[in-house]
């Protein structure tokens, strides 16, 4: 069963998103909670990978010239093995299993042509896959961590808080 959040924890995401380099002083108080409650409970998001907490660079400024989206048609009898492969390679910085073809989107930053084609190389290596599809970014338009939470989590919470209340009475 997965862990379940409660308001705190989704307070401290929330904060977390605008402001990644927020202080653990300035999220307890802002959540009404103790300082040590907070490092209790960022531990525990990131160890239980909720969340990660990364500067979040601009590739194209920081010199990855080429951003690239890569297109995998597999045999899907092979798709575990074929994820595991891809893991490997440092040079993704998504890895996704899509419902229909292509069966794995990927995506990658890199500083040259030449760099690219030896991802592919490495990638067409792979046993298991058929064909692979890819696309040039021509322009990032919106890159947005802020998301959020969602909705259903605060939905349960409160819930649960109201039958937890209701069994008092």
């Amino acid at each position: 069963m997965r862990e379940l959040l409660d308001r705190t924890d989704l307070n401290i995401i929330g904060l977390l998103q605008k402001d990644g380099r927020m202080p653990s002083s300035e999220i307890a108080k802002k959540t009404g909670v103790s300082e040590a409650t907070v490092r209790y409970r960022l531990k525990k998001l990131i160890d239980g990978e909720f969340i990660q907490i990364v500067a979040a660079g601009n590739p194209i400024k920081l010199g990855f010239g080429i951003a690239a989206n890569i297109g995998l048609y597999t045999d899907s009898l092979q798709i575990d093995d074929i994820i595991q492969e891809l893991k490997k390679l440092e040079r993704l910085s998504y890895i996704a299993q899509m419902t229909s073809d292509p069966t794995i989107e990927l995506e990658t930053f890199v500083e040259s042509i030449d760099e690219l084609h030896q991802l592919l190389s490495k990638i067409e290596n792979i046993e298991g896959i058929q064909r692979i599809e890819t696309t040039f970014i021509r322009r990032i338009i919106r890159e947005r961590y802020d998301w959020g939470t969602p909705a259903h989590i605060t939905v349960f919470e409160e819930n649960a808080s109201r039958a937890n209340n209701n069994k008092g009475e």
